[in-house]
């Protein structure tokens, strides 16, 4: 799980800077990414997220996917508020699938 304040739009850069070091690092390739967007009380788009984080065409998407046939990795973004609790519990449901 990586979390990124969604309302810091200063600090984008170095948040993809972190996450593009953990998504390169050899001994995670297996391991699943949800990348949780807070503050969604904030109006900010996920495509917005995703574009600044480098993920715009990377997502595997918010459902059910199947990905046994495939080398690529679960990563997907979610929106959240930590504060209302509301939304994370979408993406630990997203998350739980992949987990063996």
């Amino acid at each position: 799980m990586y979390l990124v304040d969604a309302a810091d739009r200063e600090r984008f850069a170095e948040s993809k800077k972190e996450l593009d070091g953990l998504l390169s690092d050899d001994s995670l390739s297996t391991v699943p990414f949800l990348i949780l967007g807070n503050k969604i009380d904030i109006p900010i788009a996920v495509e917005e997220l995703r574009y600044f984080l480098g993920l715009s065409n990377y997502t595997t998407g918010k459902g059910k996917v199947n990905l046994g046939d495939t080398d690529r990795r679960p990563i997907e973004v979610f929106m959240c508020s930590i504060v209302r609790k509301m939304g994370y519990g979408d993406g630990f449901k997203w998350l739980s699938q992949y987990i063996k």
